[in-house]
């Protein structure tokens, strides 16, 4: 049996078991046996929906409702590669589609805000205040938003000559900027990028990264995420842990440290004002910024 195979049989066994053993505490008998058998026979894709949905009685959302998305792309992403490597060959060109590249970003940030939004307005009834959206003054949110933009770009920077001198003290620092510079280029996302030169399909990433992205990931990120720690800790620790979490998601070891510190960053900005709109207004000018020196500075070749 392939590997990836065995993981998603071990995983749905588990997820089974954790979803009856919960279930049966908190729902009427049928509804946990449904549960259970739902979890079975969608080999474990069920069991975060549950922690989605369950019943809480708690007066807020906790990290149960903030890992259940997270849980349920990583466990789809790996049945959909057993699926596919079972009956169906992926073609090497199904990401050179600017149109696929769109469809997957807007279907990741909708799900980001669809599952914030039922958590905080369905299943705990409380207002979108609470989720950092809310009416308030605009000035005072762009301004903050513009100086966390710059605090942004310059952490963004800092990161980067970070990763490099951590790697350094190992390799040496000549040895370390050119390994950090060939693994920069071999990201998926700028193995992605270099596809699209033409002006309509790099205005379409700017739209994305821009607009689509900041609002989904500020949302879920700080808004549910960062929400969530607040109420169980101190703002640094939350701060330094939500962007942990942030960092982690992003799968992207050489850029870690930058996006850690713009986690921190829009963190410490959204629990200062309150409101998502000046992280949303800085996450979208630090994206559009990365996307301009992409297509400015050529990588160095893999």
């Amino acid at each position: 049996m392939p590997i990836a195979a065995l993981l998603v049989l071990i995983l749905c066994l588990i997820a089974t078991v954790a979803v009856f053993q919960d279930a049966r505490a908190r729902l009427p008998r049928p509804a946990a046996i449904a549960w259970t058998l739902a979890t079975l026979v969608t080999a474990g894709l069920a069991a975060p929906i549950y922690l989605l949905i369950r019943p809480s009685r708690a007066a807020m959302w906790g990290l149960s409702e903030v890992l259940a998305l997270p849980l349920f792309l990583a466990m789809s992403l790996l049945v959909l590669i057993v699926v596919l490597g079972e009956f169906t060959t992926v073609r090497p060109d199904t990401l050179s589609s600017i149109w696929v590249i769109v469809v997957l970003a807007v279907i990741q940030n909708a799900a980001f805000v669809a599952a914030a939004l039922y958590v905080v307005l369905v299943k705990y009834r409380l207002p979108l205040a609470r989720l950092g959206l809310a009416a308030g003054p605009w000035a005072r949110r762009l301004r903050a938003g513009v100086l966390a933009a710059i605090a942004a770009l310059v952490g963004n920077t800092l990161g980067q000559s970070l990763t490099v001198l951590l790697v350094g003290l190992a390799i040496g620092r000549q040895a370390a900027n050119e390994l950090v510079n060939r693994k920069e280029a071999n990201l998926p996302i700028y193995q992605i990028l270099k596809q699209f030169h033409h002006p309509r399909e790099i205005l379409i990433l700017a739209v994305l990264v821009g607009l689509v992205v900041p609002i989904g990931e500020e949302i879920f990120f700080r808004g549910l995420t960062y929400g969530a720690l607040r109420s169980m800790m101190n703002r640094h620790t939350a701060a330094l842990v939500s962007a942990l979490f942030f960092a982690a998601l992003h799968l992207e070891p050489v850029e870690f440290l930058p996006i850690l510190i713009l986690g921190t960053i829009l963190a410490y900005v959204y629990d200062f004002t309150g409101s998502l709109v000046p992280g949303m207004i800085a996450h979208a000018v630090n994206n559009l910024t990365a996307l301009v020196v992409f297509y400015m500075s050529p990588l160095p070749s893999p």
